[in-house]
């Protein structure tokens, strides 16, 4: 498939979810969980089927919990069914990204959306990964803490064309608005190690040294591929560390 070919298959989903999100608020039938539908659509269109797309809460295994989420992408492989009932609570250690969708965005909603993603932070994940030694055939345990990405999608905006965003960017890896006339805008954090580190605190520091694209054509085809393209840095050959969760419902 070549890219013209590509980005028109974007374009064009674009168009039908912003078309869709308008008639429902032109008619006064807009409602939250009807636009998060409509985004987890779009995703299931873009994201492997080794990835679940749902809503709920994340938790870790020292029993912290972060607040709701819009929709949360996790990878199945590593969640077993009792994480994944109507009432969903996903470990951090399988998440891959969270996002907060909102009808407009103002520097209100901007601010809570984020106050929701950060709510993430306070959790710790306890990887039990395993590699193969370079020098020996043996496994290598490796203790490793993530950083799933963090995207608010928005059909509107109430702010300026002018407006600055960067400042709420620190924050945030990805901030899609679908009506035309708003830029994507896009975080390319500049390590490796600010997606997944041995060090908590190295990892909360480097999620501020980055790189900032404001994209304005083929928005959705830029969302997805490089969504994709930060999926990769996590990817898990992470093992959740399930003694941990053991110890967690003890102590």
């Amino acid at each position: 498939m070549n890219k013209k070919i590509l980005t028109e298959v974007f374009d064009n989903l674009e168009k039908a979810l912003y078309s869709d999100m308008s008639i429902r608020i032109q008619n006064n039938l807009e409602d939250g969980m009807y636009r998060e539908y409509l985004v987890k659509k779009v995703l299931e269109k873009i994201v492997p089927s080794k990835y679940c797309i749902t809503d709920g809460f994340i938790i870790d295994s020292d029993n912290n919990i972060s607040k709701q989420m819009d929709i949360i992408i996790y990878d199945k492989n590593y969640v077993p069914p009792f994480f994944d009932e109507a009432y969903t609570i996903v470990p951090i250690e399988a998440v891959i990204a969270i996002i907060q969708v909102k009808t407009t965005i103002d520097k209100k909603s901007l601010e809570d959306s984020v106050d929701n993603l950060n709510s993430i932070n306070h959790l710790n994940s306890k990887i039990d990964g395993q590699v193969i030694s370079a020098n020996e055939v043996k496994l290598i345990k490796e203790k490793r803490y993530i950083m799933p990405y963090k995207i608010v999608v928005a059909y509107r905006t109430e702010c300026s064309e002018n407006y600055n965003y960067e400042p709420y960017l620190k924050d945030v890896d990805m901030l899609y608005i679908v009506e035309d006339k708003s830029p994507l805008y896009i975080k390319d954090k500049k390590e490796p190690d600010a997606v997944v580190n041995v060090d908590k605190s190295e990892l909360l520091k480097s999620q501020t040294q980055y790189k900032l694209r404001i994209i304005k054509d083929h928005r959705l085809a830029n969302f997805a591929l490089s969504l994709l393209e930060k999926m990769k840095l996590i990817n898990n050959s992470i093992i959740i560390n399930y003694q941990e969760y053991i110890k967690g419902t003890i102590e």
